[in-house]
């Protein structure tokens, strides 16, 4: 009874090595059939709205504010990528990519666009974009607000240290533009 214990564990632990010798020598060892995996395109939106994703003309996917996905499986070579307003045909930014073979590839769409506001209300004001202070104004002059993200805002002036909207205006930024309000009575 002893003796066949001792086969039987022998021979388990023959196969153990046999086993574990066959898993490292494949584990350093490339099938050649399988094909190398092929670069992929991250895109992330930092651009203030949701947009759809096309690439060569084609729809990958919708991205909400921040978030980012994949296009995987990229063919090297020259790729144009879209960003519209989602749901829309309106076109945000586009961008032509060259993918290489062996390097992936990210594309941020942000915001570069800019509102000019110019006072010409006769008095010194104190402008707000969506709520937020941006500057005060005497009369007669100008400020840029820069990196607006794209989307609409509210843009409101008030005298200084007061609640009272005097003037407003709401700018929908679709695309890296120039954009003006000029505060008048």
């Amino acid at each position: 009874m002893a003796r066949l214990r001792k086969q039987i564990a022998g021979a388990a632990l023959g196969i153990a090595v046999c086993l574990g010798i066959f898993l490292l020598a494949s584990s350093g060892c490339k099938n050649t059939t399988t094909p190398d995996e092929k670069p992929r395109i991250t895109v992330r939106n930092d651009c203030g709205i949701a947009v759809d994703i096309f690439m060569d003309g084609v729809y990958q996917f919708y991205l909400e504010q921040k978030e980012y996905l994949y296009i995987e499986n990229v063919t090297p070579g020259k790729h144009t990528l879209e960003a519209k307003k989602k749901g829309t045909e309106t076109l945000l930014k586009t961008v032509s990519a060259e993918i290489s073979a062996t390097s992936s590839y990210t594309w941020t769409i942000g915001s570069t666009a800019s509102v000019t506001i110019i006072n010409h209300y006769g008095e010194k004001l104190s402008v707000y974009g969506d709520g937020a202070y941006q500057t005060d104004l005497e009369d007669q002059e100008s400020d840029l607000v820069q990196n607006v993200p794209y989307g609409e805002h509210l843009f409101e002036a008030k005298r200084p240290n007061q609640s009272e909207v005097l003037a407003s205006t709401r700018i929908e930024v679709l695309g890296d533009n120039g954009y003006t309000w000029t505060i008048t009575k």
